[in-house]
């Protein structure tokens, strides 16, 4: 297998309110929009897993699970197996860190976007991706699952 390659996703801090408003929706889409969608064209295996993740909460009216299990699939076409994208991809998102501050209450929380520390493990087992997420992001998964019925984009989807 390649090693995961080099351009990790590290998250630029996420400056936000621990009491989390509706108001944050607009912060909440700009901090997506550059830490995945401009960080990795539509058919890198990250971006991929995330759609898939966010397909279910919606599927699942706005209900984060404990985890989330996929099919390994034929995800992009390239010189690397699925299996080696999935390999990859997960990697980047281990990278993924999360700063919450609130600078006035001298607060300020590291979150990893992955949970590492359950039993179930994430990884690629016989063929089926697991994935699961650190709870204390379940708001913002959540947030991002809801950002095109709350703010619509405003050019048209492709």
């Amino acid at each position: 297998m390649h090693p995961p390659p080099r351009r990790l996703p590290f998250s630029t801090p996420f400056v936000l309110r621990l009491a989390y408003e509706q108001a944050d929706f607009k912060m909440v889409r700009s901090h997506w929009n550059k830490n995945f969608v401009r960080k990795f064209s539509p058919g890198e295996p990250v971006l991929f897993l995330m759609a898939r993740v966010l397909h279910q909460i919606r599927s699942d009216g706005y209900v984060i699970r404990d985890h989330y299990v996929f099919p390994l699939e034929e995800t992009t076409p390239g010189e690397n197996t699925p299996d080696e994208q999935i390999y990859c991809a997960l990697h980047q998102l281990d990278a993924v860190r999360f700063s919450f501050e609130m600078a006035a209450l001298k607060h300020y929380h590291v979150r990893r976007l992955l949970e590492d520390t359950q039993e179930r493990r994430i990884g690629c087992v016989d063929g089926l991706v697991t994935l699961l997420f650190n709870p204390g992001l379940r708001d913002y998964l959540l947030n991002v699952a809801q950002l095109d019925e709350i703010l619509p984009t405003s050019r048209p989807l492709s």
